[in-house]
């Protein structure tokens, strides 16, 4: 640093031609910018400066020196600005964790939107259902379903889904609409085992007494949203699940809801990200959108197939 005050004390003295005026814009004495100078051409051992009582005015060599300084400088100056501008404008690759099914159905079909608004930024997206940690995955965000184990990573609350109960309406058609509980014991209805923890879900539906159990004639178990999806559509029959798995459908009337009133609260969707004293602005940039697309969920909104929905 002491260099390049030096540096700049030089280059104003030549630009003033001026001891005493150099020493009153950098705010020193008129010997500290004597001394300097001085210090400067022993360093390089060269005379940089003709010096009489009336005036200053470069060497052959000073003059070299100045203009090789002055664009030194003007690097480090446009250094400054371009670093500076970067730390107030988005940009950069962001890597980002998304559970599969939501990640694809309701989060990158919007990311053209923030594309547009942040041309500077780019993704690597990672769709996978069971994300071990940021650190582990290198990511700088990722969305989560369901319970969040502890850590020391920021949770930030997205949306909240419910479970659904629907069907394809080829099944219904063959099998008949359950209207309460209790008809659930003549229907199959999909099993699904939790991947993480090898466990059959139970059902559970609103305002009943106590968790409702896979029952018996259930004939198949799958182990993904998406494998449940598919068994509803193929009117194999009657499925749990997300609403988000299934609202588009429910829109186009591929699936029919069942028992709407007894629907029940299923998880929260959050994301996680390490929060930093200096967030990135390309990462804060990205969870704003996030919170936005989610409030409300997307799957509450009745324009998505263009069909009033009813309820």
């Amino acid at each position: 640093m002491d260099r390049l005050h030096g540096l700049l004390m030089f280059l104003n003295v030549v630009e003033t031609r001026s001891f005493s005026a150099t020493a009153r814009a950098m705010g020193v004495t008129t010997s500290a910018v004597s001394a300097t100078i001085i210090r400067l051409e022993q360093k390089l051992a060269v005379r940089l400066l003709n010096r009489t009582t009336r005036s200053v005015s470069s060497t052959p060599e000073g003059q070299e020196f100045y203009e090789r300084c002055k664009r030194i400088v003007a690097d480090l100056e446009s250094a400054e600005q371009n670093v500076s501008k970067a730390g107030r404008t988005p940009s950069g690759q962001l890597r980002i964790g998304l559970p599969s099914a939501l990640g694809r159905m309701w989060v990158i079909p919007r990311l053209a939107e923030f594309s547009a608004a942040y041309p500077a930024i780019s993704f690597e997206i990672v769709l996978d259902d069971f994300i071990t940690g940021l650190v582990a995955e290198g990511l700088d965000a990722a969305l989560q379903v369901g319970d969040l184990p502890a850590s020391r990573l920021t949770t930030r609350k997205l949306a909240s889904v419910d479970y659904v109960i629907c069907a394809a309406p080829a099944y219904l058609d063959a099998h008949g609409t359950p209207q309460k509980p209790a008809d659930l014991a003549a229907h199959r209805c999909i099993a699904y085992r939790r991947p993480r923890n090898g466990q059959i879900r139970q059902w559970r539906l609103k305002g009943a007494t106590q968790k409702q159990l896979i029952h018996e004639k259930g004939n198949m178990i799958v182990n993904s949203g998406e494998a449940l999806v598919s068994a509803a559509t193929s009117g194999l029959g009657l499925v749990q699940i997300g609403r988000y798995y299934v609202q588009p459908l429910l829109d186009s009337g591929a699936l029919i809801e069942i028992m709407p009133e007894r629907r029940v609260h299923a998880y929260d969707i959050s994301v996680l990200f390490q929060q930093n004293k200096r967030m990135t602005p390309r990462l804060r940039a990205f969870i704003n959108f996030l919170v936005d697309i989610f409030a409300p969920p997307p799957w509450d909104d009745a324009k998505i197939t263009g069909r009033p929905r009813n309820r």
